[in-house]
């Protein structure tokens, strides 16, 4: 019984970051951060993705769990571009 725990208590660890709720004041400060980027900037030119960005929720967590530090290294700047784009192009769809 207690090896089960055990077990539980592991893929709970392992499990943990992945479920990163995030805050309103999170958010908000990540889309000030990506403010910064032109790409960011073209998307909110745009009124419908704008319209995602600050109201939908699926977007907002997205930009949420972006990791601020991160940003400043392109790999990761282009994932979260990439990140951003296909679930904008996916919400605008439905």
């Amino acid at each position: 019984m207690g090896l089960f725990f055990e077990l539980l208590g592991s893929i709970g660890t392992f499990l943990l970051p992945f479920l990163k709720e995030v805050s309103e004041e999170e958010i908000e400060k990540n889309i000030t951060l990506l403010k910064r980027y032109q790409w960011f900037m073209t998307q909110l030119e745009n009124e419908k993705h704008k319209n995602l960005i600050y109201n939908d929720i699926d977007v907002r967590y997205i930009i949420g769990k972006l990791n601020p530090k991160k940003m400043e290294k392109k790999s990761y700047n282009n994932k979260y571009q990439f990140k951003i784009n296909k679930i904008l192009q996916k919400k605008k769809t439905i």
